[in-house]
């Protein structure tokens, strides 16, 4: 079987190298010149762990190839999948056009002579497919849905950082169609046989419900995540433990611990920007999504709420631009190079503004790599914003060290050297602000320790 993948960026990359383990011939079709050139010389456009490795593990065995063209081919294909992105930028949460472009250039090279499944992977607002298979059907009045092709909703469900195991391994398949069709069905089995004799959970529907299980699936953990960490803040006002708190709700299995975890506030490409779009679609057909919207209310508020509590803590009768603060962790979750929508990015900047001198530390962000040029350029060209080598150069004189990204490497750190680097208020230990709960305050008892709620 030949499968043909739309798009060379994150949901496209991981899919490509899947479908590779699964024992398919994948062709990766990238419209961008510089990726191209990355994918064609084996180096990953993206950071995901094991990711660049598998690329150069598929394309020596020649079970993957890299091409900048879809109409060639799009003939020889029996499943196209398109993963194209649907953002032009990273201020923007939604733009379709490549999206329209891939498909209007698919639609134009099918076949009357080949029957070709059309698997749309990239997250889309709920209706896109129903356009998608009436454009197609516009331009392509020759051919019948069922008969010649079918357009189906394939939507992925990939963690950064885990999306190999997430895809190898899910904890389901939905799949959304027009129509019953029986070629539709036979070949999703073909190309997903591996999972199938997993005895992975498959859920057939239509168009309209795949596209909605994806994005109120991440509403619903979303919802999780900015519940906890409101609890974890009445625990810092009673005096409650936000760690007890957790491990007694999870013995209810209708609740379970899965995505309680303590954060500075959720982000990444993903989480924000569908909430957003699923509170939009809801709201331009008149219903109002309270409680999302409060979770999204939320979620912007706690991160807000952040450099204020920084400044609280290291304010005194010195002015705020004599002050350091080191922020340890930029990405919005560790094992990913991401920082759209970072509780980091929007801490940061509220500091700077506020004339407060910032040196952060990141695994992935170091000094000279390429991944710098991603910061925003307000941040990267601020003259009181410095990116450290390590996490012993960021806290060298700082005022207080704030952990926002839950990196491993943060457990192994030598805190009695740490401690020595730190500035120290008179008769007082170093603080150190914990918005991941990595620590115990009896592990740091030379420190000012300040977790989320814990005492």
């Amino acid at each position: 079987m030949q499968i043909t993948v739309v798009g060379g960026g994150y949901v496209g990359l991981v899919s490509a190298i899947c479908f590779c383990e699964f024992g398919f011939n994948v062709q990766i079709v990238e419209s961008s010149p510089e990726r191209f050139k990355k994918l064609k010389g084996g180096v990953s456009p993206v950071y995901e762990a094991g990711l660049e490795q598998s690329l150069q593990k598929h394309l020596a065995a020649d079970l993957l190839t890299i091409s900048n063209s879809v109409t060639n081919l799009t003939r020889e294909s029996d499943a196209i999948v398109v993963a194209v992105s649907t953002r032009n930028s990273m201020e923007e949460d939604l733009n379709l056009s490549a999206l329209h472009k891939a498909m209007k250039e698919i639609s134009f090279s099918l076949s009357e002579n080949k029957y070709v499944g059309i698997f749309i992977k990239t997250s889309v607002p709920t209706g896109t497919c129903s356009i998608i298979a009436n454009n197609t059907k516009f331009i392509r009045p020759d051919l019948i849905s069922g008969k010649h092709y079918d357009i189906i909703a394939n939507p992925g469900f990939l963690r950064e950082g885990t999306a190999i195991c997430d895809f190898m391994n899910p904890n389901g398949i939905i799949i959304g169609l027009e129509s019953n069709s029986k070629k539709a069905k036979d070949l999703v089995e073909k190309v997903y046989a591996s999972l199938l004799d997993a005895k992975i959970p498959f859920l057939y529907t239509n168009f309209e419900t795949a596209e909605l299980v994806r994005s109120t699936t991440i509403g619903f953990l979303a919802t999780k995540m900015a519940f906890i960490n409101e609890i974890a803040d009445l625990c810092d006002r009673t005096g409650a433990d936000i760690d007890v708190v957790i491990k007694g709700i999870s013995l209810d299995q209708g609740i379970g611990p899965k995505n309680l975890a303590i954060s500075p506030g959720f982000g990444g490409t993903s989480f924000p920007k569908t909430l957003r779009i699923l509170s939009n679609t809801a709201s331009s057909l008149g219903i109002d999504l309270k409680i999302l919207n409060g979770v999204i209310k939320s979620n912007i508020e706690r991160i807000s709420n952040i450099k204020n509590r920084i400044v609280a803590l290291i304010e005194d009768e010195a002015p705020l631009s004599s002050k350091k603060v080191t922020i340890l962790g930029l990405s919005f979750k560790p094992l990913t190079n991401d920082i759209k929508d970072s509780a980091s990015i929007f801490v940061i900047r509220d500091l700077l503004n506020s004339e407060i001198c910032v040196h952060m530390y990141d695994p992935v962000f170091i000094p000279d790599s390429l991944e710098v040029s991603k910061i925003p350029t307000d941040i990267l060209e601020n003259k009181n914003f410095f990116l450290a080598e390590s996490v012993y150069d960021a806290v060298n004189q700082s005022d207080i060290a704030v952990i926002m990204t839950n990196w491993a490497e943060f457990m192994s750190l030598d805190f009695n050297k740490i401690n020595e680097l730190m500035n120290k208020k008179p008769k007082s230990n170093p603080i150190l602000l914990d918005y991941r709960n990595m620590f115990s305050k009896f592990d740091l008892q030379n420190f000012n320790y300040i977790s989320q709620g814990n005492k």
